[in-house]
């Protein structure tokens, strides 16, 4: 699987959920969390946000919001 935003061929989420300011992409949260693991599992809060179906993989990103100051993640589905 390849996450898009990782490599650069997606675009980046732009607005924040809370307030609909202007969002900046700091990387996986991964990176920012512990040792760098690329085929590492969800984590376990992502894995119960997602539907029982979902057929993709996602990628967990940690974003940054200049308006609000809110740091939050979100996930990009990884493609085949």
């Amino acid at each position: 699987m390849l996450c898009p935003l990782c490599n650069g061929f997606g675009s980046e989420p732009d607005t924040c959920n809370a307030c609909g300011g202007k969002v900046t992409e700091c990387g996986k949260s991964s990176d920012w969390a512990g040792p760098y693991e690329p085929y590492g599992p969800i984590a376990e809060d992502w894995q119960n946000e997602l539907s029982s179906g979902a057929a993709a993989d996602f990628c967990c990103h940690v974003v940054y919001c200049d308006n609000c100051r809110r740091v939050s993640e979100v996930l990009v589905a990884e493609w085949p």
